[in-house]
């Protein structure tokens, strides 16, 4: 069977064809034009960098595809983080003076967001009343109410796993008695490696921290907080994983490993439901949804395609799905008894 794709929109194409040509032809012209001239044609290829190609995005990508208008704030700050790489130095006077312009923008932007927070709270909550995800169903408030911008998904992603990282300790809402729940770590033994890992995390912070106190403060605290975070967010996955069971309802069956992936299924899209070892091999369309690599022991067929969403990667299409489920006998029995 042959598995829809997810196609880049043409326009987004262009967008990018224009931007590698204006980079092409403005370093090929500022390498070989004569030095006389070199000012001009640098100040010319800054103009077309921070301006000519915000505006060209404007009418080729945001105004057809009825965008909020604040990602050309993005789009502009992103152009000048280029011209200040790979224009002269003398350029990048001009370059800070122009990003001084568009400070009260994101100002506003950040403010607009902040003016937001109830409407990504109702939303979030009218999600969280159909059905319990708190990773997935607070990244889709935000993105519903802030738009689909990639800088969006990344902050909803960076906020969702701060939460579950310093929030760990939090109980999670019981489900309702026609909800039936299956932990995914247990039997994978992936709760030892977490233990294991974030043992060595937390050794080497204080390592490295204490070495490099000896040759820099200032990078002995940046590689300190930069580990911090990264246990934040070790923390913060496992949590998920923990908080997030495999679900089964009336009429629907909620797949997923934390924050990583999850697909909600209805019923009657599914097929079989079988146990397998360790040592099966998945086919081409299979998603391998284990929690560690070589732990599995559940295969869910489809009788079409279903929707896997993921947090940090495109959403995917599968007709087939691998993972661990504890009590695998009594998941595999409970989903077969209700379907």
């Amino acid at each position: 069977m042959t598995l829809p794709r997810l196609s880049i929109p043409k326009n987004y194409i262009y967008a990018a064809f224009i931007a590698l040509a204006i980079l092409t032809i403005g370093l090929v012209l500022l390498h070989n034009v004569a030095p006389i001239k070199r000012d001009l044609t640098a100040t010319a290829f800054l103009i077309d960098i921070t301006i000519t190609f915000p505006v060209i995005y404007y009418f080729l990508v945001i105004r057809p595809n009825k965008l909020k208008k604040w990602r050309l704030v993005f789009v502009f700050t992103c152009c000048c983080g280029v011209a200040y790489l790979i224009l002269p130095a003398h350029q990048r006077h001009y370059i800070v003076q122009l990003r001084k312009l568009t400070v009260c923008l994101e100002l506003g932007v950040v403010i607009y967001g902040i003016t937001q927070v109830r409407k990504i709270r109702a939303a979030f909550n009218r999600l969280q009343a159909g059905f319990t995800d708190t990773a997935f169903n607070f990244n889709k408030s935000m993105t519903e109410v802030l738009g689909t911008n990639p800088v969006v998904k990344f902050l909803s992603t960076e906020l969702t796993i701060l939460y579950f990282g310093l929030f760990w300790w939090r109980k999670q809402k019981p489900f309702s008695a026609d909800v039936r729940s299956f932990s995914i770590y247990k039997e994978s033994g992936y709760a030892a490696l977490f233990g294991v890992i974030l043992a060595v995390c937390v050794i080497e912070v204080v390592a490295f921290h204490l070495f490099l106190m000896h040759y820099s403060n200032i990078a002995a605290v940046i590689l300190t907080v930069l580990s911090i975070y990264s246990i934040i967010f070790i923390i913060g996955d496992f949590s998920a994983i923990v908080k997030s069971p495999v679900i089964i309802t009336q009429d629907q069956l909620l797949l997923r490993t934390g924050l990583r992936w999850r697909a909600l299924i209805n019923k009657t899209d599914i097929a079989s439901v079988e146990k397998i070892r360790d040592s099966y091999e998945p086919g081409e369309n299979c998603f391998k949804g284990g929690i560690m690599k070589g732990s599995v022991n559940v295969l869910i067929t489809f009788n079409n395609p279903v929707l896997i969403e993921r947090l940090y990667r495109k959403s995917i299409y599968a007709t087939q799905i691998i993972l661990c489920v504890d009590e695998a006998e009594r998941f595999i029995g409970r989903v077969n008894y209700s379907n």
